[in-house]
């Protein structure tokens, strides 16, 4: 059988996590229109007849910031490059190259592990994608260029027909039935995170996390969830919170829905915003 780790690479908001979710036929990365939405190598899983495939969606790379949190993220996206057997770089041709693009592609360029350049958003019209000539023409010493849709799922069984020609023979890392390797507390964060960059859109900067300080399940088919959503300045907490608590009691209803549709339970969820401005250095994982 063939087994390996694979690395989604690519700038914030190209459709990694989409793609991710997509491959392993199951939600296991948050999704939202915002930069920056993956803070931590997220762990998804194929379990195919021709062997496994374990993908590893890292966060976008975020040039020009200086802040403790950006040059977290950047130091990731290289640390996850080291010892893995293959890259999909996902392009996105709705938006010209930049900066953040061309970093990405000096790190490819450095690999000698086989790489699949795929330019996503397939499914669009081709006048609402002023890139596409360009990445089309992009090389970063990839063995193919794939052009596929993570929305719509077009063109993926292609790209795992080439990931799998391109892995080594290997074994399992992980059982058959397990999908990620993301654990409760770190989905239930993602998830209440995830409510808040929906419904906030554009008016909260991209520094907010999500901290559970309790989950337990108090009797068969019930959980109790505390956590903490943590910003850095006080005017973004007023944010959160709303007018007279109306933002904050929403973003927890959104959460409660999707962790009962999830788990089948009854939820008890409470959540509570503070305010630190360090809190990118205190916390190990993002």
């Amino acid at each position: 059988m063939k087994s390996g780790f694979v690395v989604l690479a690519g700038r914030s908001n190209v459709g990694k996590s989409s793609l991710l979710n997509a491959l392993v036929g199951t939600k296991v990365a948050i999704v939202t229109p915002k930069p920056q939405t993956t803070r931590r190598p997220v762990r998804g899983i194929l379990h195919d007849k021709r062997g496994q495939i374990v993908f590893v969606d890292t966060p976008g790379v975020f040039l020009g910031k200086k802040d403790a949190l950006s040059q977290k993220l950047n130091a990731l996206v290289r640390e996850q490059l080291e010892g893995i057997d293959l890259v999909v770089y996902v392009m996105d041709p709705t938006r010209e190259a930049g900066a953040e693009e061309e970093d990405i592609r000096k790190l490819l360029r450095k690999l000698s592990v086989p790489i699949i350049a795929a330019i996503n958003k397939s499914d669009l019209p081709e006048n609402e994608k002023p890139a596409l000539d360009e990445m089309r023409n992009t090389d970063v010493g990839q063995r193919t260029t794939l052009e596929i849709s993570a929305m719509k799922r077009s063109d993926l069984n292609r790209l795992v027909d080439t990931m799998f020609a391109l892995l080594p023979e290997g074994e399992a890392f992980y059982p058959d039935q397990q999908l990620t390797d993301v654990t409760h507390k770190d989905w239930l964060a993602e998830t209440i995170r995830e409510k808040c960059f929906l419904r906030l859109e554009k008016e909260l900067p991209y520094s907010i996390m999500v901290e559970v300080t309790e989950a337990e399940t108090p009797a068969p088919g019930k959980r109790h969830i505390e956590a903490v959503v943590w910003t850095t300045d006080d005017r973004y907490k007023k944010m959160v919170i709303g007018s007279k608590g109306s933002m904050i009691k929403q973003i927890g209803m959104d959460a409660r829905k999707e962790i009962e549709a999830a788990t089948g339970d009854q939820v008890y969820l409470k959540l509570e915003v503070k305010t630190d401005p360090k809190w990118p250095q205190r916390f190990s994982t993002l």
